[in-house]
C-alpha cells in the first residue's frame, strides 16, 4: 500500500518515477579592468543579468525565437581569486569577459594571475563556454591561449563615431533580427592584430562595418601582421571546437605559450565575441540586446555545457576549498532529490526560496 506524506496546502503529485527539474544554466560575468574602464560596464552587467532571469523582455523583432525562452543565472565578479578554484569555475556553463582590459603597452597590469590563467585554460579545455564583449579582446595579452580563445587581440580603433554595422551571417541567432542595411550606432570600430579566420578552428564572421566612416590609422581595416585583411572586416564572430588550437600558420600574436608557461589546446565548446558595446547608448538598443542574448544563448546551447549533462560539473577538481558555491541571481530554484531506503523509493521535489525550503511532495512507493 502506498503512503503519501503531503504538507498542508500543497498539491499532491502522484508518480512512480523521479521528477526531473533542470537547473538554470550558470553564467559567470568577469568585469575586472587593469587598464581603461568603460562607463558601460554597469549597464552591461544589468542587461546580461536581466536577459538571463527574464525581467528584460525584448520584442520579437529584436530577438531570435530560438533564444527568446533561454534563461540563465548570472554571477558577476571582479575578484581574480575566484579563478584560483577550478571547482568554482566548473559550475558555470559559460564564462564571459565583458569590457575587461589589460595595460598594453607595457604589460604592467593584467586581470588574471598565473594560477587563474591555468584554471581558466583548463576550464576551456574541458568544454566550458566563452563569450567576450568589446575590450575582452584587449585583455590577457601575455597569455596567447586567450588570444586564440577570443579569436584575435585588439590593435587600435579610430575616434568613436556614428557608424553603420551590418550582419554578414543572418542565420545566427545573434544577428538574425538585424536589418540587412545595418544598425546605426555610436561606436568604436576595432582593428585587430590578426585575422580570426586564420585560426585552425576559424572564426565565422557575423558583423562587419559599412565603409562610411573615418579611420586615419596607418593600416585602416587591416591587421598588424600585414596589409589590409580580406573582406568583410570582422567585428563579431563565433567559433566552435578547437578553441585553443594552434599550428604553424597561426599568427605570432596568438601563438606560443605565454603566461605561466601554459600549454593549452583543444576546447570542444563554443565561443562568441562581439567588438561592439563601448557606449552606454549601445546597450540601450533592443537590437544590440538581442545580439548579446543571441550570442550568450547560443554558447549555452552547446552539447558540452554543464547544463546539457544534468547540471553536473565537467569533472574537474578545485585547487582550493574556497568559493565552491556561486551566488545566484535567480529568485528561486527547483531541485530534484532522490533517497534510497530499505523497501521503498522516495522521490521529493523541493522548492528553495531565499532562506526557506518547502517540501512540495514526498511520494513513497513500496519496491
Amino acid at each position: 500500500m502506498s503512503i503519501f506524506a503531503l504538507p498542508v496546502l500543497v498539491l499532491a503529485v502522484l508518480a512512480v518515477h523521479t521528477i526531473n527539474v533542470a537547473a538554470l544554466p550558470q553564467v559567470l560575468v568577469y568585469t575586472k579592468t587593469a587598464g581603461y574602464r568603460h562607463e558601460s560596464i554597469p549597464i552591461a552587467v544589468q542587461t546580461i543579468t536581466s536577459l538571463g532571469n527574464g525581467s528584460l523582455t525584448l520584442p520579437s523583432s529584436a530577438i531570435d525565437p530560438s533564444i527568446s525562452a533561454v534563461r540563465w543565472s548570472t554571477v558577476n565578479t571582479e575578484d581574480e581569486t575566484r579563478f584560483h578554484n577550478l571547482t568554482f569555475l566548473s559550475q558555470f556553463d559559460a564564462i564571459g569577459f565583458v569590457s575587461t582590459t589589460d595595460q598594453d603597452p607595457p604589460l604592467t597590469g593584467t586581470v588574471l594571475d598565473d594560477q587563474g590563467l591555468r584554471n581558466f585554460a583548463r576550464y576551456i579545455e574541458q568544454g566550458g563556454g566563452y563569450f567576450g564583449i568589446h575590450s575582452a579582446a584587449a585583455t590577457l595579452f601575455g597569455a596567447p591561449f586567450y588570444g586564440r580563445l577570443v579569436g584575435a587581440y585588439f590593435d587600435y580603433h579610430p575616434q568613436i563615431q556614428n557608424v553603420s554595422v551590418k550582419p554578414v551571417d543572418a542565420s545566427h541567432p545573434s544577428t538574425s533580427r538585424w536589418p540587412a542595411d545595418g544598425l546605426r550606432i555610436y561606436e568604436e570600430v576595432y582593428n585587430f592584430r590578426s585575422d580570426p579566420r586564420n585560426l585552425p578552428s576559424p572564426a565565422h564572421v557575423l558583423v562587419t562595418n559599412a565603409s562610411t566612416f573615418s579611420d586615419p590609422g596607418v593600416n585602416p581595416q587591416g591587421f598588424r601582421n600585414g596589409t589590409n585583411g580580406p573582406s568583410p572586416h570582422p567585428l563579431a564572430w563565433w567559433r566552435q571546437g578547437g578553441l585553443l588550437d594552434t599550428n604553424s600558420s597561426t599568427d605570432a600574436s596568438v601563438s606560443g605559450v605565454g603566461g605561466a608557461d601554459i600549454q593549452a589546446a583543444g576546447g570542444p565548446g563554443r565561443a562568441w565575441y562581439t567588438s561592439l558595446g563601448h557606449d552606454v547608448s549601445t546597450w540601450q538598443l533592443d537590437l544590440f540586446r538581442g545580439h548579446v542574448a543571441g550570442g550568450i544563448g547560443w554558447v549555452l546551447q552547446s552539447s558540452t555545457a554543464r547544463s546539457a549533462h544534468g547540471g553536473s560539473s565537467n569533472g574537474s577538481t578545485g585547487t582550493s576549498s574556497q568559493d565552491t558555491t556561486p551566488a545566484s541571481s535567480s529568485a528561486h530554484s527547483l531541485r530534484p532529490a532522490r533517497l534510497h531506503l530499505p523497501a521503498m523509493a522516495v522521490t521529493a521535489l523541493v522548492v528553495t526560496l531565499p532562506g526557506l525550503s518547502v517540501l512540495v511532495a514526498q511520494i513513497r512507493i513500496p519496491v
